[in-house]
């Protein structure tokens, strides 16, 4: 099993996919999952049951996913519910970690989807991205490996994390 985690608008669905194919996995997007089987979005979910009720469905999800797949976490994920021992237990972790000026101009194009931070301004989400990052990288950073995707593509970030999984 492989496990993409890091902060929301990472890029952890597209880097996960891609590997997916390369390897001949199935790819798995745990929110896609969740929007699944709750038949609503993720932003709804926050809206009508709340935070702690989503967690309990990540950590759900996340314990019944088949071996040797390739998954895209939820930024909050490894954050809650011992979420990232059992990661870190079952497979290999990579934590996609990128620049708080990079992930505020990626976020700021997909903020309405974004239950968390979809009422806040530009200040206020340049904040909020500071203080979370500062309490989730405590836990980030405990994946098998950390790979700094800031000013790099998509294939450069690829090629940086091929060798890391190639007996996979």
């Amino acid at each position: 099993m492989i496990y993409f985690i890091g902060f929301m608008g990472v890029g952890k669905s597209t880097i996960a996919k891609e590997i997916a194919t390369k390897f001949n996995r199935k790819f798995i997007d745990t929110d896609k999952i969740i929007e699944g089987i709750e038949k609503k979005t993720i932003n709804n979910i926050f809206k009508e049951k709340g935070e702690e009720y989503f967690r309990e469905l990540e950590k759900k999800t996340l314990r019944k996913i088949k071996q040797n797949e390739i998954v895209a976490c939820g930024g909050g994920t490894p954050i809650f519910n011992n979420n990232m021992e059992y990661i870190n237990k079952t497979g290999i972790s990579i934590y996609l970690k990128d620049s708080i000026n990079s992930l505020l101009t990626k976020l700021e194009n997909t903020q309405k989807k974004r239950p968390l931070i979809k009422k806040l301004n530009r200040p206020e989400l340049k904040k909020y991205i500071e203080l979370e990052l500062i309490e989730r990288e405590k836990i980030y950073k405990t994946a098998t490996y950390t790979i700094n995707i800031q000013n790099k593509s998509i294939q450069e970030t690829l090629r940086e994390i091929n060798p890391l999984i190639s007996t996979f």
